[in-house]
C-alpha cells in the first residue's frame, strides 16, 4: 500500500460515503489491474451499483445505450477512453466511527501523480476530521516516488487536539475509573529512503514531536490498600515526580529506517513479507526534554491457504521501546502505534510503559463467490514488561506491574475496489479484563 492508503487509515476514517456517493476516476492510488479485475469473477460496489442502474432502465433504453453506459461505467464516466491526467485530484466527505473517536466527520482532498519514469504512484493527502469526543485531527502526508523507484519521499504532518484516556495497572483498576488527559500535538516526521536492492530501502530523516496544553482531568482519589504506601495522585505524577504534568513535552531528532517489502499487493497481500525498522534518537541539545531513543521494529507475513488465494493467514509482530526518560505521551501505549492499529479489542492508551511486545494474527476468508463480501477472525497479544502504574488502581504497593492481556474478534468486508482489492472494513472485539466491546469502521486491512 502506498502511504496515502496507510495514512489514510491511521485517522481512522471511513470512506464509505465518499466511495460509493462521490467516487472520481482515482481517488485513490491504484494497483495494475488484476486478472480477478478484468475477468468479472469478482464483483465489487462500483459492479453492484452499475447493476442495480441496469436494472431499472427505462423500458425505451436501447442495447445501444446500455452498452454504452457499460463503457462509460468501465472507463471512470466517458464512452470513449481519454488519456489519463497527469494529476487526479479528489475532493471527498468522508464519514465513520470507532471505540476511539465516537462518531466522526471528516473532509479530504487527495492528489495521485506519477513522475516520469517512476513505477510506484506518488501522492498527497490532507483532511479535516471532528470527532463525538471533540478530538480534532488535521493531517498533511505525502509520499512520492522517482524515477525508477530510486528514491522515496516521505511527509508525515500532523495537528492533533485530542483528549484521550489513562488507566491504571492490568486491568485492576476499574475500566470505569479510567480519566482524561487532554493536550494539542504538532507532528513533524519527514524522511527520504534510497533503494539498495530490489525490495530493500534504507533511509534517514528528521522527527519532530511537540505537545502543548497538557492537562488530566478528573483523575480518580481512592484510599490505599491496608498497609500500603500511598502512591502518586496521577499516571504523569507516577512518571514524572511532578504533582501537575508540565504544560508541555518535546522530542526531536534524526531517524533512521530500513524497509523491506515483498508483498504481492500492498493494499490487501495474499503473500510476501513486510518487514521495517526505524530508530529515532531524541536529543536535548537539539530541544527535547531529555536524551532518549524510540525503536520500532515491524514484520507481517502473509501466507495463502487455498488455491484461488482467498483464504489468507496474516500475521504481524510488532515491538516498540523507548530507551532514556522521553516523553510521557510518547511512551509505547495500545493503539498508539503510526497507525493507530495495535489494540483491537481495547481502547487507545489502555497500557501503557517502557517496552511493548505485541503479535496479531488474522485469517481473511471470502463469503461470497464473488467476492464482493469477506470476513476475517483475529486475535492479539499485546506485552508490557513495565507497564505504568497509577495509584487509583488500589495496588500502591506495586511500583510496576508485567502486563500481558489478549484480545479477539471478527470482521465483515465489503469489496470497494476489485481491481486493488480494497475493502471497507467492520470489525468488532473484545480485550482481556476489558469489558466494553470494542468497534471500528476502517478502510482496508489493518495490516
Amino acid at each position: 500500500m502506498n502511504m496515502f492508503d496507510w495514512a489514510y487509515r491511521s485517522i481512522r476514517i471511513s470512506m464509505f460515503v465518499a466511495l460509493i456517493f462521490f467516487h472520481p476516476t482515482h481517488s485513490h492510488a491504484q494497483l495494475p489491474v488484476a486478472d480477478s479485475c478484468q475477468s468479472g469473477v469478482q464483483i465489487d460496489v462500483k459492479d453492484l451499483l452499475h447493476r442495480l442502474n441496469h436494472k431499472t432502465q427505462p423500458a425505451g433504453s436501447s442495447a445501444g445505450s446500455n452498452a454504452a453506459s457499460n463503457a462509460a461505467s468501465n472507463t471512470g464516466g466517458n464512452a470513449a477512453s481519454k488519456p489519463e491526467k497527469a494529476f487526479q485530484i479528489a475532493v471527498l466527505p468522508a464519514v465513520g466511527y470507532s471505540s476511539n473517536t465516537g462518531l466522526a466527520a471528516a473532509a479530504c482532498a487527495n492528489v495521485v501523480w506519477t513522475l516520469p519514469g517512476a513505477g510506484k504512484e506518488s501522492s498527497a493527502l490532507t483532511s479535516f476530521t471532528y470527532t463525538q469526543y471533540r478530538q480534532t485531527i488535521l493531517p498533511f502526508l505525502v509520499s512520492v516516488w522517482t524515477k525508477n523507484d530510486r528514491f522515496n519521499i516521505v511527509v508525515d504532518d500532523r495537528y492533533i487536539n485530542y483528549p484521550s484516556s489513562l488507566y491504571g495497572v492490568l486491568g485492576r483498576s476499574n475500566i470505569d475509573s479510567g480519566y482524561t488527559v487532554n493536550f494539542s500535538w504538532v507532528k513533524l516526521h519527514q524522511s527520504v529512503l534510497a533503494r539498495i536492492r530490489p525490495n530493500m530501502y534504507l533511509g534517514v530523516g528528521l522527527y519532530y514531536d511537540y505537545y502543548w496544553n497538557i492537562k488530566e482531568e478528573n483523575v480518580p482519589t481512592t484510599l490505599p490498600p491496608r498497609n500500603a504506601r500511598v502512591g502518586p495522585g496521577s499516571a504523569f505524577e507516577d512518571y514524572t515526580g511532578q504533582k501537575i504534568p508540565a504544560d508541555e513535552e518535546t522530542a526531536v531528532g534524526p531517524v533512521f529506517k530500513f524497509l523491506f517489502d515483498s508483498r504481492d499487493n500492498p493494499i490487501n497481500a495474499v503473500k510476501g513479507l513486510y518487514g521495517s525498522v526505524i530508530y529515532h534518537p531524541s536529543f536535548k541539545a537539539w530541544g527535547s526534554d531529555a536524551n532518549c531513543a524510540t525503536l520500532i521494529v515491524d514484520v507481517r507475513k502473509y501466507l495463502s491457504l487455498s488455491a484461488n488465494k482467498y483464504n489468507v493467514l496474516a500475521l504481524w509482530a510488532y515491538y516498540w521501546a523507548n530507551f532514556g526518560n522521553a516523553p510521557f505521551l510518547m511512551l509505547p501505549s495500545s493503539g498508539w502505534d503510526d497507525l493507530w492499529n495495535t489494540g483491537r479489542g481495547f481502547s487507545q492508551g489502555r497500557y501503557r510503559g517502557n517496552q511493548m511486545r505485541y503479535f496479531e494474527s488474522e485469517y481473511r476468508f471470502q463469503l461470497s463467490r464473488n467476492g464482493l463480501l469477506g470476513g476475517v477472525l483475529f486475535t492479539n497479544l499485546q506485552n508490557f514488561p513495565n507497564e505504568m502504574f497509577t495509584s487509583y488502581s488500589d495496588y500502591h504497593d506495586l511500583s510496576k506491574a508485567n502486563v500481558t492481556a489478549l484480545g479477539y474478534g471478527m470482521g465483515l468486508r465489503l469489496k470497494l475496489n476489485k481491481c486493488s482489492k480494497t475493502n471497507l472494513a467492520f470489525d468488532a472485539g473484545f480485550g482481556q479484563r476489558f469489558p466494553k466491546p470494542w468497534f471500528a469502521i476502517n478502510l482496508g486491512e489493518v495490516f
